[in-house]
């Protein structure tokens, strides 16, 4: 009996890591640094989305995923002109024009808002890798959906370049009930966390940071 039992209790420990819960690593690197004048005294205005040849085939099966859900919705072909979309929309939108409302979102969350002043910056995002979890591995071990690129940040009145940084955005699932909780949006979650670790390079925050800016942010009703 006792053979019994420690022969299952060691079944679960083997199989204990292909049922995890998603995990995520998440990594920033400062390659130009921001001059302090401009830390945690800017906003951002407009965001360049460049997709480098390293990511152009994922790409393209994603944007067509995003174009199939827009026909599903019953939505018009996506005109940059037309109004801003909402963000139940953001899933429906080509790459490149969901990323910087996604970034805009995020960095105002983080107080780095037109009203509070500071410098205007634009930024010019290199996508260098985009990924997505492949069932089968992840059911077995484990597979990760991935982001990641080059960050320049560009004065927007003189559009000299003063700084720029490398994200990486990693998220790791493993087994059914890591799956299940990785859920939809898996592009726009990237994205999401990948706006998260830039507003903390131009803020010069830290993850305990991260609940005052949102509540200073909320009672100012921004």
């Amino acid at each position: 009996m006792k053979r019994s039992l420690l022969a299952v209790t060691l079944l679960v420990a083997v199989i204990a890591p292909a049922v995890s819960t998603p995990a995520g690593a998440r990594q920033r690197t400062v390659i130009e640094q921001l001059p302090p004048d401009i830390v945690d005294n800017n906003y951002v205005r407009n965001v360049e989305v460049v997709v480098a040849d390293t990511a152009t085939k994922k790409m393209a099966e994603l944007e067509t995923k995003a174009g199939e859900k827009r026909s599903e919705a019953g939505l018009a072909a996506y005109n940059p002109a037309a109004a801003p979309p909402s963000r139940d929309q953001y899933a429906t939108l080509p790459f490149a024009a969901m990323m910087p409302y996604v970034m805009r979102d995020v960095t105002r969350k983080w107080g780095l808002t037109p009203e509070r002043g500071g410098k205007p910056v634009d930024l010019r995002v290199t996508i260098e890798n985009i990924k997505t979890a492949n069932v089968g591995m992840a059911m077995l071990l484990s597979s990760a959906d991935e982001l990641s690129g080059e960050v320049a940040v560009i004065d927007a009145e003189t559009q000299k370049q003063v700084g720029s940084f490398y994200v990486q955005v990693l998220n790791n699932h493993g087994g059914l009930a890591g799956m299940a909780m990785r859920g939809g949006g898996v592009r726009e979650k990237l994205v999401e966390e990948f706006a998260l670790e830039s507003s903390r390079i131009l803020t010069g925050s830290t993850k305990q940071d991260w609940k005052k800016r949102i509540k200073t942010t909320e009672q100012a009703g921004a």
